[in-house]
């Protein structure tokens, strides 16, 4: 299951969960990476879906609350997009 840009996920970072949605998705050594924008507009690059590591998108919450509509971002990403206001993560 991979994820697309502009798509909501729950990210579990410092064993919180919050709601971000996906900017980019990257391919390294073979493993599917994101780089997210968190609701506290703060950015988190090369997430990945690993349950073993520290910083990850929560697959069953997204597929869960984001994917039925229980939980919705509020970052406006659409409208981002057309303004160029998403933050660049990689130079």
């Amino acid at each position: 299951m991979g994820f697309k840009p502009g798509q909501d996920v729950i990210v579990v970072h410092d064993n919180k969960n919050q709601v971000g949605v996906v900017l980019e998705k990257h391919v390294i050594s073979k493993q599917v990476v994101y780089d997210v924008l968190l609701e506290n507009r703060s950015a988190l690059i090369y997430v990945s879906t690993v349950s073993s590591s520290k910083t990850r998108i929560d697959k069953y919450l997204t597929s869960l609350l984001c994917e039925t509509g229980a939980v919705v971002s509020t970052i406006p990403y659409k409208e981002m997009l057309v303004n160029e206001e998403l933050p660049i993560c990689h130079a």
